[in-house]
């Protein structure tokens, strides 16, 4: 038997960024953690914004989960991670979960809030 593999294993295991494998037998999956998110709020009718993950054992083929679905995600120069929030979606108040997959292994979840419009602003602040 072969000492473990260190991972990022190199080939994707994560969706929608796969190529759907089994990890090979050994393979350990480090499980990230999430310090923050910026922002941390927006508000209905604000433009689309890119949200920023920090955190540790973040790596290229980690995903951002929002709101239960799996983001394109990109790993930045910085170490954190990041992804497009698209306003155009929702349309209420609302709190989601962000958290971090590594294959099999995610993240503690934090909270993302939608905050509703001012009854004197309309859609894209106009």
């Amino acid at each position: 038997m072969s000492d473990a593999q260190a991972f990022p294993y190199s080939a994707s295991i994560n969706e929608p960024q796969t190529v759907a494998l089994p990890l090979p037998e050994g393979t350990v999956v480090p499980k990230p953690s999430v310090s923050s998110i910026t922002p941390t709020e927006l508000t209905i009718g604000d433009e689309s914004a890119t949200l920023y993950v920090t955190g540790e054992n973040f790596f290229r083929d980690s995903v951002i989960v929002f709101a239960g679905q799996n983001e394109p995600t990109t790993l930045n120069e910085d170490g954190t991670l990041s992804t497009g929030i698209n306003m155009d979606v929702w349309h209420g108040p609302d709190v989601v979960k962000v958290s971090v997959k590594n294959g099999p292994e995610q993240s503690n979840e934090v909270d993302f809030t939608f905050n509703e419009a001012p009854a004197s602003r309309s859609k894209k602040g106009k």
